[in-house]
C-alpha cells in the first residue's frame, strides 16, 4: 500500500511543479483550472503505478514527469473528443 501512494504523490508533485510553472501569480495558482493539475497528476501517478515494472529511481522520476506531462495528454483527447462529438452532431 504504501507504494501506490508513493506514487500517487509522486504524481501530485509532477501535477504541483507544471502548476508552479505555469502561473505567474499566487491568484492565478490557486484558480479551480490550474488546482486540477495537481489532482490530474496524481491520478496519473496512479496509473502510472499499475504500468511500472520495479520501484527505483527511473520509475520515480518517470512518475513526476507522468503527473506533470498527464495533464496535457488528458486536456489533448478531450479537445478532440469534444470537436469529434460537435462534429458529428452539428449535421
Amino acid at each position: 500500500m504504501e507504494g501506490i501512494a508513493t506514487f500517487i504523490a509522486l504524481g501530485a508533485l509532477g501535477g504541483l511543479l507544471r502548476l508552479l510553472l505555469h502561473t505567474e501569480s499566487l491568484a492565478e495558482a490557486i484558480t479551480y483550472s490550474n488546482i486540477r493539475w495537481v489532482a490530474v497528476g496524481a491520478i496519473s501517478g496512479l496509473a502510472y503505478y499499475f504500468l511500472h515494472t520495479e520501484h527505483d529511481f527511473p520509475n520515480s522520476f518517470m512518475t513526476i514527469v507522468t503527473g506533470y506531462a498527464g495533464v496535457d495528454v488528458i486536456e489533448a483527447g478531450s479537445r478532440k473528443l469534444s470537436r469529434m462529438l460537435n462534429e458529428l452532431f452539428k449535421a
